[in-house]
């Protein structure tokens, strides 16, 4: 299955659906053949529809042409889990701890939105 029927299953849309939406959204005028055939790898969509389906989706064009396996919210929280706890070593601890806290709520935020505009797309 390619990521874009695996994208638009996960939204719960039927590809006629899909195509009105995504050719009312981007002024494109895709027929249901040609869905089928991108959703199956018979055709790939030019460089300038490719980037009106990941805008659709709310993914990367690396994760819609599937050479990433993790979503955008999935990549922002191993960042998450790769900050340090305590400071960074330069020797001022007390900067170094609030640097870390601030980016920490900054990463919490973005994976929240993130997830949202998943949900919402």
């Amino acid at each position: 299955m390619t990521r874009f029927r695996e994208l638009r299953l996960r939204q719960g849309l039927s590809q006629e659906t899909f195509r009105q939406l995504y050719n009312e959204r981007y002024g494109r005028a895709y027929t249901a053949a040609a869905i089928s055939q991108i959703e199956h790898g018979k055709r790939m969509p030019e460089l300038g529809a490719l980037m009106d389906f990941a805008d659709f989706y709310g993914v990367s064009l690396d994760y819609l042409l599937g050479k990433f396996d993790d979503t955008l919210p999935e990549l922002l929280e191993a960042s998450l889990k790769r900050l340090p706890d305590a400071q960074s070593g330069d020797g001022n601890a007390a900067e170094d701890g609030s640097n870390i806290q601030v980016l920490r709520w900054l990463l919490q935020q973005s994976v929240t939105l993130a997830k949202q505009v998943e949900k919402k797309e």
